[in-house]
């Protein structure tokens, strides 16, 4: 009897794990990962006459190589400027993916005004300074449910040239 019993058991198992090794493949084969590249980080606004937070929109790319459209559940962050993070967060608003095609995504991110004066200065003294942006975006994956997928940019920036560009320039 105690024989039988393990047996039963032994195949319970072995059936339980049947179905979830037997789909990996067939999701591969269902589900591709999207691609999600940074395109552009703008300021909203004037920071300088604002009072209270600087906020800025995230701007992503993400290719959906897919036949069916996806949805993004979520979009984590992270930003960097010299040695201050400026601001971290998660954004859970649910955006469409077009199937076999770009989105661009447009995510608001609020930076803290102590914090970004430090930046602004820290840029401002050292002529060009690094910046780093990353984060994932949590895209609803068929049967696995969401998928993480990272992004990151970094830089440098230089203030001159920005003032350049817009047309200040100092001699």
């Amino acid at each position: 009897m105690r024989i039988v019993k393990r047996w039963i058991l032994l195949l319970l198992f072995g059936a339980s794990c049947l179905p979830v090794s037997s789909c990996r493949p067939l999701l591969k084969e269902v589900f591709k990962t999207p691609k999600v590249r940074v395109v552009d980080i703008g300021i909203a606004g004037n920071p300088f006459q604002s009072r209270g937070p600087v906020e800025a929109i995230l701007h992503l790319a993400v290719n959906n190589p897919n036949s069916y459209a996806l949805t993004v559940a979520s979009v984590a962050y992270s930003a960097t400027v010299g040695t201050r993070r400026l601001a971290d967060g998660e954004r859970t608003e649910e955006m469409r993916i077009e199937p076999s095609g770009e989105t661009v995504v447009k995510v608001p991110v609020r930076l803290q005004t102590d914090v970004f004066e430090a930046a602004l200065r820290e840029v401002l003294e050292a002529r060009t300074l690094s910046y780093e942006f990353n984060g994932s975006v949590g895209v609803v994956a068929p049967v696995v449910g969401v998928v993480r997928i990272p992004f990151s940019r970094t830089g440098t920036i230089d203030p001159m040239d920005i003032l350049r560009r817009k047309g200040i320039g100092f001699n």
